[in-house]
């Protein structure tokens, strides 16, 4: 099986960023497991549709489709096995400590069977319990012996949302009716509304006098 360590989620909104400095942490999202080819193999299914007809093409495809199948369902047998699957485990109920939320496009793909699963993580476990639990999957899929099958790790980050609310308010505080480059734009940042005593904020752009813009947490705390 190939494994395969997908960040791309931590590139929007900085989140790498969030990291670095401590307002968040690395989490697992997901594990995503798809067919694999190895580039050769791409280029030779390209040689073969050109000698097909749309109908054969059509046929080979549906043949590598169950194929793929036949090599996930062992796997999320396996995990079922040793893991409580919600989704898959009918005895699993979504209000209980489930491990792992099992999805497929089974039905999606117009066929009875799946060619795509998806496992996502609890978010209601902490980092290290999730850390722990990628490590006793990956150590097994590390001693399975399953060719053409692609497991991508989807990381993300947990943000200490609480953390940032508190900084970011502050610092709104700070910059109150001060002229600021915000995302580059010029403007002021102004109080809009109150909630149980909590100051809302957003951000008007210079000779803007009641159109303005949610303020970012996260923007204000990796800029000010």
């Amino acid at each position: 099986m190939n494994i395969k360590h997908d960040y791309s989620y931590l590139e929007m909104g900085n989140r790498d960023l969030l990291i670095e400095k401590g307002y968040a942490d690395l989490d697992i999202n997901s594990l995503n497991f798809d067919r694999f080819y190895t580039e050769e193999q791409r280029e030779e299914n390209c040689k073969i549709s050109h000698t097909m007809t749309t109908e054969q093409w059509s046929k080979y495809c549906d043949e590598i489709s169950k194929e793929i199948y036949t090599k996930l369902l062992p796997i999320a047998e396996l995990i079922n096995s040793k893991f409580k699957l919600y989704q898959y485990n009918e005895n699993v109920l979504y209000k209980g400590d489930w491990d792992l939320f099992f999805y497929s496009n089974q039905g999606w793909n117009n066929k009875d069977y799946f060619e795509h699963m998806q496992l996502s993580f609890n978010d209601k476990r902490t980092v290290e319990e999730n850390k722990k639990l990628l490590d006793e999957l990956l150590e097994i899929f590390n001693n399975l012996d399953v060719k053409g099958v692609q497991c991508r790790i989807q990381y993300e980050a947990r943000e200490h949302k609480e953390d940032i609310k508190k900084i970011a308010n502050n610092i709104c505080k700070r910059l109150l009716n001060t002229f600021i480059n915000y995302q580059g734009n010029t403007g002021k940042i102004k109080v809009v509304d109150q909630y149980e005593n909590e100051m809302v904020y957003g951000f008007f752009k210079k000779r803007s006098k009641s159109k303005y813009y949610k303020v970012s947490d996260e923007y204000l705390v990796l800029n000010y």
